[in-house]
């Protein structure tokens, strides 16, 4: 009986982190209110059904008795004085029956309710995590891999949930133990200090040994198991380089070194957490066979503590599974409680995006001014550059690998910060701005078009419900970025399933399908950071006819390889090292003879 509060209290003073449980639930009052009260009223009604066990023992095992009991409940109801002595007793059994009936059926209902609360719990944990992942800066996925997101997400989320069960299962035992250990008291102080005593030393021997292993082991096993998601969403993220290069060998020994480890110390946990269950009930009988053996020794009666023994003998058998299951359970919430703690880290932590003003609708200009920039710990990509970029012209922007040209696009974006100068959007500072207003005016298609499975509608029509999408602009869209020549051919045309990352697709239809996706968002800006780089000729010619069909009705920027792309640009700017080397039109810079004309000609040449 002890051992339940020892195991329960010792766990609240060893791990400072237990807390964590209750910062899960921060913000979420009413829940746990609810729990403890289902929890409390649980405990009261396992109390009053071993309560009740007394008077029916009592007047079955001296008939005297039941004169007594029923003159007692008459004067609280005096509508049962008509009942003679066998119809008395006949009521009390159905009213124990009645008593035992609802007490189920209450607890049945209880855990129910504790379920609904916890998984709700679960839920709400799931969404907000989520959320804090899209509030975060685009920077925050350059340094955290998406596996150990997904792995943190999921399974932490999932194991912190386990957690909270097995809290509120400690709780509630220990409350229903309390319950019973306060009418055990009332029938016999003297018995129940015996057995008390008798079954304290049971706990030290079945649990101190394992407690500090278990969450060593728990710290472990979460390590590992993120080392393991990570590197298996690595390894199929990059799959067709893996098999380039013939590495399937080396990533499966690395993995199987992994979950090999995970496998040792996940067993020793398990062993660990459940060999004091076994124990422990054993000593518990032992415990409390001798200890109401020694109580009618002293005592020296038998026969008339009959009944006191039937409620002893009912309220140790419902606490020996309690008792029984604490130790192991409590060791279970110790290896769960690392997994706990990282998502309450989580859950209320600060989010590191900040809400500007909103960004105004561009219909002036984009200027760079006097812009640096370098990624941390690297040299500057971008130095003291000055650009502008007009609404409803057509933009190019030319250079070697490493000039600074991708990082200009993601400088437009908002995904980073000038370490020196301005981004200005009609001569508002785009750090001041609210980025989520300003990325809802730009497009970017980027070299790898990225398709989500679905169906191509779900795809053009991206991030907009059923309910709210335009077939007739979304049809349309296809048609400017000539994607509904493939799309017409397909046996489901829109409704076409495309897989994970649209791989029924050709590079160049992706390349389409994520050009009319921008464009049936109508942005007055579409940026193309080497949207025709990995594309064949055809494919190529396809999407520059997309692009050309744009101009003059917004503001388009490319970023290309090949120059031949920029033919019809109306001005073109051209990096090195950083720098904005050279500046004009097309027939302007090839006069010049400076590097667009060397390109240009190495191109021709090819």
């Amino acid at each position: 009986m002890l051992s339940l509060f020892i195991s329960f209290k010792d766990f609240i003073l060893s791990f400072p982190n237990l807390s964590s449980l209750l910062v899960l639930a921060r913000g979420r009052r009413r829940s746990l209110a609810l729990l403890y009260v289902l929890v409390l009223s649980s405990a009261v009604m396992e109390s009053i059904g071993i309560a009740s066990f007394y008077p029916l023992v009592d007047m079955f095992q001296d008939a005297s008795q039941l004169d007594y009991y029923q003159d007692k409940l008459t004067s609280w109801m005096p509508a049962l004085e008509f009942l003679d002595r066998e119809q008395f007793l006949s009521f009390t059994l159905l009213a124990v029956g009645a008593l035992f009936v609802f007490k189920n059926l209450f607890l049945v209902l209880a855990r129910y309710g504790n379920l609904k609360v916890i998984t709700g719990l679960y839920c709400s944990w799931m969404n907000r995590i989520f959320k804090i992942y899209l509030d975060k800066p685009y920077t925050f996925f350059l340094e955290n891999k998406a596996g150990d997101l997904v792995q943190r997400k999921i399974l932490q989320t999932q194991k912190a949930s386990a957690a909270l069960k097995i809290f509120v299962v400690l709780l509630g035992g220990m409350t229903t133990t309390l319950g019973v250990f306060l009418v055990l008291c009332l029938m016999s102080p003297k018995m129940t200090l015996v057995i008390v005593f008798l079954m304290a030393p049971v706990y030290f021997f079945t649990t101190k040994l394992s407690q500090g292993r278990v969450y060593k082991a728990g710290d472990r096993i979460v390590e590992l198991e993120k080392q393991g998601f990570s590197l298996t969403t690595e390894v199929l993220s990059g799959i067709k380089q893996v098999k380039v290069f013939c590495a399937e060998d080396h990533f499966q020994e690395r993995t199987k070194t992994i979950w090999k480890e995970y496998s040792q110390h996940f067993i020793h946990n398990q062993f660990l957490g459940s060999l004091p269950r076994p124990i422990l009930e054993t000593l518990v009988v032992l415990s409390g066979v001798a200890a109401l053996f020694i109580f009618m020794q002293i005592s020296g009666q038998g026969k008339e503590t009959f009944p006191i023994l039937a409620v002893f003998a009912a309220g140790i058998y419902r606490i020996i599974p309690l008792a029984a299951g604490a130790s192991s359970q409590a060791m279970s919430l110790a290896a769960l409680l690392p997994s706990a703690e990282t998502i309450a880290t989580m859950l209320w932590q600060e989010t590191e995006t900040k809400k500007g003003s909103p960004a105004p609708l561009m219909t002036n200009q984009i200027e760079f001014e006097n812009v640096s920039f370098s990624y941390s710990g690297r040299k500057t990509v971008l130095e003291d550059l000055s650009l502008k970029f007009e609404s409803n012209r057509f933009y190019g922007i030319v250079g070697v690998s490493g000039s600074g040209k991708s990082t200009i696009v993601d400088l437009i974006a908002g995904f980073f910060k000038p370490q020196k100068g301005r981004v200005l959007i009609d001569n508002m500072d785009l750090e001041d701005a609210d980025i989520s207003t300003w990325l809802s005016q730009v497009g970017i298609i980027s070299q790898e078009a990225f398709i989500f499975s679905g169906t191509i509608e779900d795809n053009i029509c991206f991030g907009v419900t059923a309910e709210n999408r335009n077939l007739s602009r979304m049809k349309e869209a296809a048609g400017i970025a000539y994607a509904d020549e493939f799309i017409e051919q397909l046996p489901e045309g829109y409704q076409t399933l495309l897989g994970e990352r649209g791989v029924k697709l050709s590079g160049g239809q992706r390349q389409r399908l994520a050009i009319a996706r921008a464009i049936y968002l109508n942005p007055p800006v579409l940026i193309f950071d080497e949207a025709t780089s990995s594309l064949d000729a055809n494919s190529e010619r396809k999407v520059q006819e997309a692009i050309d069909s744009l101009h003059g009705e917004r503001t388009v920027i490319i970023v290309a390889h090949r120059l031949v792309t920029l033919s019809n640009a109306d001005y073109i700017y051209v990096l090195e090292e950083g720098k904005l080397a050279e500046e004009g039109t097309h027939e302007q810079l090839r006069t010049m003879q400076g590097l667009y004309s060397r390109l240009c000609t190495k191109q021709t040449l090819k």
